[in-house]
């Protein structure tokens, strides 16, 4: 009889093992998935990252160009040049009445409408033809640097 009761409880112990390890398998098959979807996101929210340094030269003052200031920033893939010297610096400008984009009248109070001192861009040593508000960042480790001139 202690041997029918001894295999009952055996054998009970061994059911109810075997289906309670069911649910810890399916949750580590489900936890490996969410991992693996995870990386991959990770991965292109990383591919979408571009590194950008930003330069202001100044070039009214010295006949060498003055550097004032650097920074690089990581920004999302597309974002605009202006958006990113916003982030950056104190930024005046005015807004075009025809919808070509933003005029950058000071940066870090510098520049003078009257004196004739504006600021110009150049993307990766190329200057470039349309506001900073509509010139797209799409290149890694682009070097967009800001001068301001007399003209």
């Amino acid at each position: 009889m202690k041997k029918k009761i001894l295999a009952v409880v055996v054998a009970l112990a061994a059911f109810v093992g075997l289906f309670a390890s069911q649910p810890v398998q399916k949750q580590s098959i489900q936890a490996a998935k969410t991992t693996k979807t995870a990386k991959k996101t990770t991965k292109k929210a990383k591919a979408k990252q571009i590194s950008v340094t930003y330069t202001l030269k100044d070039t009214t003052k010295a006949k060498n160009k003055q550097t004032l200031a650097k920074k690089t920033f990581k920004v999302k893939k597309g974002t605009t040049v202006f958006t990113v010297l916003k982030k950056a610096w104190k930024v005046n400008y005015t807004k075009s009445l025809y919808g070509d984009g933003v005029f950058i009248t000071k940066i870090k109070g510098l520049g003078n409408e009257k004196k004739k001192l504006y600021w110009t861009y150049t993307v990766d040593g190329k200057m470039v033809k349309v506001a900073a508000d509509k010139q797209k960042l799409t290149k890694n480790k682009s070097k967009v640097v800001f001068t301001l001139k007399k003209y």
